[in-house]
């Protein structure tokens, strides 16, 4: 099976971390943005029962809905803001849950798993505009969306879904 070329794995994985950043954390800050974290994860189907594996502060959240019901119900505003982010690609022929006719080369690098580290601070505000800045660290592994891909693709759809996440507030 062919493995995409070094430069390839890098400009994807890198393109990958950037437009997940520059998407996610938009939506934490946004309370109609809240209202579609769901969208950002991985779905169980028939060919794929995965589910999400979603980690806050230690505590496991059962799955994405639970956790946009978290920021609905718990969070009244936040102000994310993202110092830096890393990404490091940890599977270059990721093939669970895709159709047979899918399996084959990949040399575009659409198939790869990536690691997505961020560091930044989080404002968490209650009714007024009183909050305390805090650190956070999360890793975020992003796999491809199957939906997305292909010639037929409804448009818009994200092209990779969050499979597993580990958020953590830090002194």
């Amino acid at each position: 099976m062919a493995e995409p070329a070094d430069d390839v794995q890098v400009k994807v994985a890198s393109d990958a971390a950037e437009k997940f950043v520059e998407s996610y954390y938009p939506a934490l800050n946004n309370p109609k943005g809240r209202a579609h974290l769901a969208d950002f994860y991985i779905k169980p189907t028939e060919a794929s029962p995965l589910q999400a594996d979603i980690t806050l502060n230690g505590n496991t959240v059962a799955d994405p809905a639970q956790l946009q019901s978290i920021f609905e119900t718990q969070v009244a505003k936040a102000q994310y803001e993202v110092q830096s982010f890393d990404c490091q690609v940890i599977n270059t022929n990721y093939n669970v849950g895709v159709d047979s006719t899918k399996l084959g080369p990949n040399k575009d690098g659409k198939k790869m798993s990536i690691l997505v580290m961020v560091s930044g601070s989080v404002k968490y505000f209650k009714e007024s505009t009183d909050g305390e800045t805090r650190g956070f660290t999360e890793n975020v592994v992003l796999v491809p969306n199957w939906e997305a891909q292909g010639p037929k693709a409804p448009k818009g759809l994200k092209k990779w879904l969050i499979q597993s996440q580990t958020f953590r507030l830090v002194l």
